[in-house]
């Protein structure tokens, strides 16, 4: 994944200011070139210190202004955790195709789902200038 230092700044601020509860939004692009993100409440009814739910209209308003094709994927925040994908990240995997970034207070990295495997696989992120 291809992601500008200042989309990855941007996440990390969103997760310190979301502290304790988990910051959400989109990655959108085209391939696996993040062109910009965009953040969402977390509009969960659960636990928002362990779960997110991105607002539908955030998402609802890229497809309309870009098209389903221009979304590659969500970012997250695991605030008291390591950013890897937790038994309730797997569990709300329905497109297995797109990208997700998870952060922590200091660190983000990003996965792929695989089917085959029911897993996630941790994918390269190249920072663009």
């Amino acid at each position: 994944m291809i992601i500008s230092q200042n989309d990855i700044d941007r996440i990390l601020r969103f997760t310190k200011e979301a502290h304790p509860e988990e910051c959400c939004g989109l990655l959108v692009g085209t391939e696996e070139n993040v062109s910009h993100i965009i953040p969402s409440d977390n509009v969960t009814q659960g636990d928002k210190t362990k779960t997110f739910e991105i607002d539908p209209q955030v998402r609802f308003d890229l497809i309309r202004t870009t098209g389903q094709r221009s979304l590659l994927g969500f970012y997250h925040s695991h605030p008291n955790g390591i950013p890897t994908p937790s038994e309730t990240d797997k569990s709300m995997v329905y497109e297995p195709d797109l990208i997700w970034v998870i952060a922590t207070l200091d660190d983000i990295k990003a996965f792929r789902f695989f089917e085959e495997q029911q897993d996630f696989e941790e994918i390269p992120i190249q920072v663009k200038l």
